[in-house]
């Protein structure tokens, strides 16, 4: 899931590579990690975003599509949900600011459970 943050990803095909049916997979995924798979994902795609804001010149269209997400708008909302301030705020608060550390453990780097 971690190499494909970019793109849609299937949770009913995540649970197949992992030989499980879907809802024993998100529950598998919530115990070890303690997020379900599609806040786990939206997390990491902002903590992606978020690399991006600080590092590229990009608009906040290309970073939305470069994350995952549908549209600049749906970006927009989920980053506004986990950072609590949209994009662009976000990026101007930062770029100025010492060296960035995401917050999401690395314990939520799990693959497969």
């Amino acid at each position: 899931m971690e190499s494909r943050l970019e793109g849609d990803i299937s949770f009913a095909d995540v649970a197949r590579e992992c030989r499980l049916s879907r809802s024993h997979f998100a529950r598998a995924f919530k115990q070890s990690t303690g997020f379900p798979p599609h806040r786990w994902l939206q997390q990491r795609r902002v903590e992606h975003a978020r690399d991006l804001l600080l590092k590229d010149k990009l608009t906040l269209a290309e970073i939305a599509v470069r994350c995952g997400f549908a549209d600049q708008s749906h970006f927009n909302r989920v980053f506004l949900s986990h950072a609590g301030t949209t994009p662009g705020t976000w990026r101007r608060r930062h770029r100025s600011a010492p060296a960035y550390t995401p917050s999401v453990s690395s314990h939520l780097e799990t693959a497969c459970i």
